[in-house]
């Protein structure tokens, strides 16, 4: 049941409602989620020579090992949305850890984010090329249900697709957010999943001299993940007896009037939009960005903290920043998404050194930037 969204009231914006995250879950080549926060933490990587793709370097004849972060054994032998759904399931399977998916009512619904199929180069019908809209949902469609049939379920709730970049999950939450402040839903699944992986798609990034090799230093490590994460309304009144929970605080999506532009300017736009307005200049948060490896990506975080030291000089930025893709590699759609699951860890265990967190993401060529601000509730310890 696809999830038509009905117009916001505008006391939904006049008296916000903030968001708690009730449950996270992770697919990813660190394992699942705290296994993998933890790794991470511990900067640990799981970086290995591709077993799937031959790579040859530019006019030469033999092939070298090409480095990416699969998911040990999940995703082996899977290719283009089959590779999608052994994710999504295992994103799943872990999110059953700690709520129970057929308790969640039709009140419930489900936010899918995907990479846009023709952007992975994966076999599709014709007609589905001219149409992004429909592209979109055949897939969504098609990965939802056949992960819920592995689960041996089906999901009661509606469900809604976002296709598209990096932003593309900034825009989900957003949309969850008001499905929820407007009542039209007492809980929202948010879900990212996205692989790079398939040899279609590798071999068109190879083309475009996108990954990292021996001879192209300048590049990402192409990776594959899927997470999920349960939102609810944040409850009034804490109990002592149990953790507090991270909240989501807020969520901008700006443009640039200059879509090619990546001097860092827009990204510092968003820190600034999404910090509340009476907060403390020496309350520094936890910058988590998706900066890749590649030198665009490079330019722009550089130019970000070059604006921010700027505008807020007792910050001490670089040792308040966490770049996931040094461990998880790039995940496209997901990597907003891996960016609040290790902040959420971060906070719950007690070694983000911020009471709040602000996660990065931006486009590869087009004009949309994101920033995510994630808060602990109360004075966390270790779990």
């Amino acid at each position: 049941m696809v999830l038509t969204l009905r117009r916001i009231p505008a006391f939904a914006y006049l008296f916000p409602m903030r968001l708690e995250i009730a449950a996270a879950a992770m697919s990813s080549c660190l394992g699942p989620l705290i296994t993998a926060c933890a790794a991470f933490r511990a900067g640990l990587g799981h970086a290995r020579s591709s077993r799937e793709f031959p790579y040859f370097p530019e006019g030469d004849n033999a092939p070298v090992p090409l480095v990416t972060c699969a998911i040990p054994d999940v995703t082996f032998g899977f290719s283009a949305a089959g590779r999608l759904i052994a994710i999504l399931h295992e994103a799943l399977m872990d999110l059953q850890g700690r709520v129970s998916l057929q308790e969640l009512g039709a009140g419930t619904p489900l936010f899918l984010v995907l990479p846009d199929p023709l952007e992975r180069d994966f076999p599709m019908r014709p007609e589905l090329r001219e149409d992004a809209t429909r592209r979109r949902d055949v897939l969504g469609t098609f990965v939802l249900k056949q992960a819920f049939d592995n689960l041996g379920m089906a999901w009661r709730g509606g469900w809604r697709f976002f296709m598209g970049g990096h932003v593309a999950f900034a825009r989900a939450l957003q949309a969850a957010r008001d499905v929820i402040r407007s009542r039209e839903a007492e809980a929202c699944l948010v879900v990212a999943v996205d692989s790079l992986l398939s040899p279609p798609t590798l071999h068109s990034l190879s083309l475009r001299r996108r990954l990292k090799t021996e001879d192209q230093p300048v590049g990402f490590i192409p990776g594959e993940a899927g997470v999920a994460l349960l939102l609810r309304p944040a409850k009034g009144r804490l109990d002592s007896r149990v953790p507090s929970p991270v909240l989501l605080d807020d969520v901008c999506v700006l443009e640039s009037p200059e879509p090619e532009r990546a001097d860092g300017r827009g990204l510092a736009a968003c820190v600034e939009r999404v910090l509340p307005p009476g907060a403390s200049a020496s309350e520094e948060p936890l910058l988590v960005s998706d900066h890749n490896g590649e030198q665009r990506r490079a330019h722009e975080w550089g130019g970000l903290l070059l604006h921010l030291r700027m505008r807020r000089p007792e910050w001490r930025l670089e040792r308040s920043s966490w770049l996931p893709a040094l461990s998880f590699g790039e995940t496209g759609v997901a990597s907003g998404a891996l960016g609040v699951c290790v902040v959420l860890r971060g906070f719950e265990r007690g070694y983000a050194r911020a009471r709040s967190g602000v996660v990065l993401t931006s486009e590869d060529r087009q004009a949309p930037r994101a920033a995510i601000l994630l808060s602990a509730s109360e004075k966390e310890g270790r779990a």
